[in-house]
Parts: structure tokens; C-alpha cells; sequence
């Protein structure tokens, strides 16, 4: 097997740049150049210029090399779209240093050579901005120092994989091939009218956000206000230091502010809006890019792997595809090749089981084993009353209380999401009422309030770095994991006397709370997280071709003629409990659609 390091030099300027676009704009552009490539493998280390690069590229057997990169996509993306060279696999140590290290440290390759003492960058970006390689002739000094710093950089990345490499799960690295597959060998298409369609209706309700939220703009725009809004949606706030105490991350380039903006939540996603005053709707913005991209070619799908906390994919390049609403207009806009499906398994309530399934909360479990309805029970407690699949609005309200408060979900919280009509019909309850089903949720999973109880025992003691066993799970050394597998990171957990709290920290200083529950939420996350992967891996060596995924959805693009045993293969492989928690109950839903819709 071939083993190449790849970088390329490219291209900017003022206008032009990965700053102000997207990465699958940059590349796809028509003012695209590669200057050059630097390129190793052993101890052979090439500097090819602009001219020299296709010749260079076909020497290589793209059947056997795998390519390291920092950032694959981007390098990867040129590879495809412009060389159409398609390796057997990518390394990225990008995606490596955020699942090994943290989302607290910076992991550019500047940030990460430091971090692991060697010498920083050296390419001389200031000097050949707005230069092309005709001009680099004229400039032979230039030119020799741009090759250099290529290469010194493509060799800091070979030297930084070997230290990220030990010890990383090898499914994990084949898990980043994947993802950056998603990006840079696009298979999916989009409806350029579809997508136009949608701009038009989201330019029209635009000015309805407030009307839609039923806030003033008064309200909104304070500060004490506005946190107590995300505090009713169960949101825990991000703090960074003012400049004489801790504030709420509330401005327009916090990153808190901005993931508000892309939450599934919609009353959470429309307070962000409103807040940072944009000019569209999310959606709207989505169906711009989205249109954008589909003119150039078929749509590359960027997933941050690692890019949560939880080790859960985020979203990337200004298009989160994490977060494209079920049932929403935009999936429609996204489409199948021609003779060929889409293959949608959506694994169902899979963080409740897994939950109950982690709590031994061996009564709802044992609904979801036989397939009864786990939200009958408890709404009927809620209503005193016997109550059936028939009455939508009360069995709505069991769906709730079983899928949304396990977690630690206040009173307040509980009446928001009634009114949002999230789990069923929109309801309007009090206060007391609210409190009622949150102390009658508390009462009848007491192995869930227990695991809440368990995991602030968890925080005191990772704190001073002490392990412990707790289920399935290692905690040890500020990290929590299942065997084999990558760790939640929690390095910067801290006591915080002020809050007389327990906190986490962002590498931007942005400070938030973490409790018991909230820990409890984190290891399910986690945990879901590691069953679609797995799942992800198990299909893929079917030779499925997976598109996208989400939390908790895996979509897979196949031939007309092999949707059918595709759709079984996934069911079988998405039903599979984990080794690690073999006694939990899987279900799931699979269509064959030629959109991405339900």
C-alpha cells in the first residue's frame, strides 16, 4: 500500500479566499489554481509545480495509496474534482486531533505543531496572495520558498500523524475515509427549482420571526430576558470574560450564538435568529448555498467528524447538514442521481433507549422490547385516565415527558415544548400542571433520576483525575469511554466558586455549566454516537455507499436495481445491539425514495 502526504498551494487573494468562501466554493471556482504540490512518501519528497502536477499524479496507483492530509477535504476535493484522481483512502490529521485532543484546543497545523513542539509553518502566505503562477516565474526566490514551506508543512502533518496514530481506534480512521468521502466523491444532487422555491418562501417570512417567537423585540434584545428564553428551552448558557466578569456569549460571532442558530429546536433556532438580527431565515440561507453548489456539480456533503463534544458529527462549510429539518422543504430539494435511490434508515428514539437501557430502567425497556407504545403509561398517568394511540394530543403529551426528560427537565422547559407541539398537537398547560408531569416523569424512572445522581458523583471524582467503572463505560483521567473506543473529553472541567458549579471551557473561553443530568445527556449522546457508527462501518463493508448521516440517520445512495436488498442489509446491520450494550432493544424506519424525504 502506497502511503502519500499530500498539500497543495493554491491560489487567493482579497476576494478569493477560504475566508470568505466556502471550501467547496473555493475549489470548485473558476479562478481555482494550484501552484503547486508538495508530496511524500518514505523518504521521497516532491515539490511539483503547477505545470509538472497531472504527469506527477499519474505515476501514482490511486487503487493502492491511501493519502494523509491536514484538512482532506479541501486537498482531497482538488484531488477529485480537478484531477480526477480518487485514492483507496484518506487520513486527515485534522479530524484525528479533535477526537484525540479536545474541542478546547485549537488544532490547525500551526496550533498543533506547537502543541506537540516542533517547528511552526513556514509557507510565505503574505508574499504570494494575489500571485499566479505566471507571476511566481518572475519571483524565483519566492517560488523556492513557496516549495519549502509546502513541503515543511506536509512533513509537520506526516510527524503529527505518527503521534496521533497510537492508540486510535482503526475503525475510528476508517470512519474519517468515510467522511471525507461524503465530500470530496459528492453522489448526491440538488433541485435547483426546489431550491429557488424555497428561497422565495423563506425571503417572505423573514420579517415573521418575532411575530412567530410571540416576543418583542424589547425582550429580545435583553440580555436578562433573553436568558431566561434559552433557560425555558433547557439551554445551558455559554459564558466568556468580559472585562471584569463572565457575560453571556450572546454576540453576533460567538459560536454559541451561532450553533443556537442552526438547532433542530425551532423556537431555540428562531430566538437566535431574532437575536442576532439576521437578514433570512436559516432555511433560506441553506437553499442559497445549497443552489449555489448544485450548479457547480452534484453536492459535497461536509460533516466535521468530531466536531461535537459528544464525538457526535457536526455540521460544516456554512452548510450543516446535521440539521436539515425533518419534513422540511430542503431535504425535497435533495435528490438522487439518475437511475439510482436513496436508502433512509432513521434508527427510532434511539438516545431514550439507550438511556433506560444505561439506567436499568428495566420497565421501559421492556415496552420498547415488545413493541408497546412506552408513551401510553405515563400520559395516562399524567390525565388519570386511560389513554389510547386514538387521542393524538394526550399521547402526544407521554412522547414528550418519555423522550425529553430524561435529561432533567424542569417544569418550565416542560411547558415550552408542550406549546411548540414538537411530540404531538401544541398544548397549552400551567405551571402547575408542568410541575405535576415533571415530578410524575422523576417518580416513575427512578433508575434515571438514580443515574443522574451517580453521574455527580462522576464529575466529583474526574475532577481529581480518579477512575472508576460506571456500567459500560471507563472513567479515567478526565475522560469517559467505552472499551476500545474514543473518549468524551472533559480536560477542562473545573470547579467554578462563583457559580458553585462544575463548568466546562471551549478553546474560545466560552464557559458552561455541566451537572449530573447534563453529564447523563453527554455519555447517551456518546453512546449513540458510537451504535451509528459502528452501524455505519458494518454497512459499508456491504458496499453500500453511504451519502450523509445524521444523529441518529444513516442515508445511502445505490443503484434502482439494488435499493431493495440495500433497505435489508441496513435494517439487519441498524437492529444489531453493540457489544458493549447488548441487551438494548433496536428499532428503525427505512424507506426508498428518490429524495431525501420521508
Amino acid at each position: 500500500m502506497n502511503f502519500w502526504t499530500l498539500d497543495f498551494e493554491t491560489f487567493f487573494d482579497n476576494d478569493y479566499t477560504l475566508k470568505k468562501l466556502t471550501t467547496e466554493a473555493y475549489v470548485r471556482d473558476e479562478r481555482f489554481e494550484a501552484l503547486g504540490m508538495a508530496a511524500i512518501k518514505g523518504e521521497e519528497k516532491h515539490w511539483i509545480e503547477h505545470p509538472d502536477i497531472p504527469d506527477f499524479l499519474e505515476t501514482i496507483d490511486w487503487s493502492n495509496t491511501l493519502v494523509l492530509a491536514h484538512h482532506a477535504q479541501f486537498d482531497g476535493l482538488i484531488l477529485s474534482h480537478h484531477y480526477g484522481k480518487k485514492p483507496r483512502g484518506f487520513l486527515d490529521t485534522l479530524s484525528m486531533a479533535r477526537a484525540k485532543l479536545g474541542l478546547h484546543l485549537s488544532v490547525s497545523l500551526d496550533a498543533l505543531s506547537k502543541y506537540f513542539g516542533m517547528y511552526p509553518k513556514s509557507v510565505p502566505y503574505d508574499e504570494f496572495k494575489g500571485k499566479h503562477y505566471q507571476d511566481l516565474l518572475q519571483n524565483g526566490d519566492l517560488k523556492r520558498r513557496l516549495g519549502a514551506g509546502s513541503l515543511h508543512d506536509a512533513s509537520l502533518t506526516r510527524d503529527i500523524f505518527k503521534r496521533l496514530v497510537a492508540g486510535f481506534p482503526a475503525d475510528e480512521l476508517r470512519l474519517i475515509d468515510l467522511t471525507i468521502r461524503m465530500f470530496t466523491e459528492p453522489c448526491l444532487e440538488g433541485d435547483l427549482q426546489k431550491l429557488g422555491e424555497i428561497w422565495m418562501e423563506e425571503s417572505k417570512r423573514k420579517h415573521d420571526v418575532l411575530a412567530m417567537l410571540g416576543e418583542s423585540a424589547k425582550d429580545i434584545n435583553s440580555n436578562e430576558t433573553f436568558m431566561g428564553m434559552l433557560q425555558a428551552e433547557g439551554v445551558e448558557i455559554a459564558y466568556k470574560q468580559g472585562k471584569r466578569q463572565k457575560i453571556p456569549a450572546f454576540g453576533r460571532n460567538d459560536g454559541f450564538m451561532q450553533e443556537l442558530a442552526e438547532s433542530s429546536n425551532p423556537r431555540i433556532s428562531l430566538l437566535a435568529q431574532a437575536r442576532l438580527g439576521l437578514r433570512s431565515t436559516i432555511d433560506q440561507s441553506r437553499a442559497e448555498r445549497l443552489g449555489d453548489m448544485a450548479s457547480r456539480g452534484r453536492l459535497p456533503v461536509y460533516l466535521r467528524y468530531c466536531g461535537a463534544h459528544t464525538t457526535r458529527w457536526s455540521g460544516g462549510d456554512q452548510v450543516n447538514w446535521q440539521n436539515f429539518r425533518r419534513g422540511g422543504e430542503l431535504r425535497k430539494a435533495i435528490c438522487a442521481p439518475e437511475n439510482a435511490r436513496l436508502v433512509i434508515v432513521d434508527s427510532s428514539q434511539i438516545e431514550c433507549r439507550i438511556l433506560n437501557c444505561f439506567a436499568g430502567q428495566k420497565d421501559v425497556v421492556d415496552k420498547f422490547r415488545t413493541g408497546e407504545d412506552p408513551y401510553i403509561g405515563i400520559a395516562s398517568a399524567a390525565y388519570g385516565r386511560p389513554i389510547s394511540k386514538a387521542d393524538k394530543a394526550e399521547r402526544g403529551t407521554g412522547k414528550q415527558l418519555e423522550l425529553s426528560c430524561g435529561y432533567g427537565a424542569g417544569a418550565l422547559t416542560i411547558q415550552r415544548t408542550a406549546k411548540l407541539g414538537i411530540y404531538g398537537p401544541p398544548a397549552e398547560i400551567d405551571n402547575k400542571t408542568a410541575e405535576h408531569w415533571r415530578d410524575l416523569y422523576r417518580q416513575t424512572h427512578k433508575y434515571v433520576v438514580d443515574t443522574w445522581k451517580v453521574a455527580e458523583h462522576v464529575l466529583s471524582i474526574m475532577y481529581p483525575g480518579q477512575s472508576r467503572q460506571w456500567g459500560c463505560l471507563v472513567v479515567a483521567d478526565k475522560r469517559i469511554a467505552l472499551p476500545g473506543c474514543l473518549s468524551l473529553i472533559y480536560d477542562t472541567l473545573d470547579w467554578d466558586h462563583e457559580w458553585k458549579a462544575w463548568t466546562i471551557t471551549t478553546r474560545k473561553g466560552l464557559k458552561t455549566k455541566i451537572y449530573g443530568a447534563k453529564l447523563v445527556e453527554n455519555v447517551v449522546q456518546y453512546m449513540a454516537r458510537q451504535y451509528l457508527a459502528e452501524a455505519m462501518l458494518r454497512i459499508a463493508n456491504h458496499g453500500i455507499r453511504i451519502a450523509t448521516t445524521t444523529h441518529d440517520e444513516i442515508v445511502a445512495v445505490v443503484p434502482v436495481d439494488m435499493a431493495d436488498n440495500a433497505r435489508s442489509i441496513m435494517v439487519k446491520e441498524m437492529t444489531t445491539p453493540p457489544a458493549w450494550l447488548p441487551e438494548l432493544p433496536l428499532a428503525c424506519e427505512a424507506i426508498i425514495s428518490e429524495r431525501y424525504e420521508k
